[in-house]
């Protein structure tokens, strides 16, 4: 597994979307959207939306994220981090997981 993304939560993460950073998702399309799933440490898999606006900004995550801020009771200043693990992607399983610091 290897890692991808760190955060420090900021009001917008918590309470509209999770902010990436341009890079934490090389691949993905401008101007496109997608379901990612996410494994957690306990073991649940979580469907995140993402979207890559067509220019410019960052990818976002929304849908299920908020239930998973909500789950975790994260707020504003708590770290997450996400990696991917290319053994599962490449198996056609989770590709990502997420971790709170």
């Amino acid at each position: 597994m290897e890692k991808n993304f760190t955060k420090k939560l900021n009001n917008i993460d918590v309470e509209r979307r999770l902010l990436l950073s341009k890079n934490c998702i090389n691949d993905f399309p401008r101007g496109h959207e997608a379901y990612l799933k996410f494994k957690d440490e306990d073991g649940q898999v979580w469907t995140f939306r993402c979207r890559a606006p067509p220019v410019g900004g960052s990818p976002a995550l929304y849908g299920d994220w908020f239930l998973f801020v909500r789950s975790k009771d994260l707020k504003a200043g708590d770290v997450i981090e996400i990696a991917l693990d290319r053994e599962k992607d490449q198996a056609g399983g989770s590709q990502f997981t997420i971790k709170v610091k």
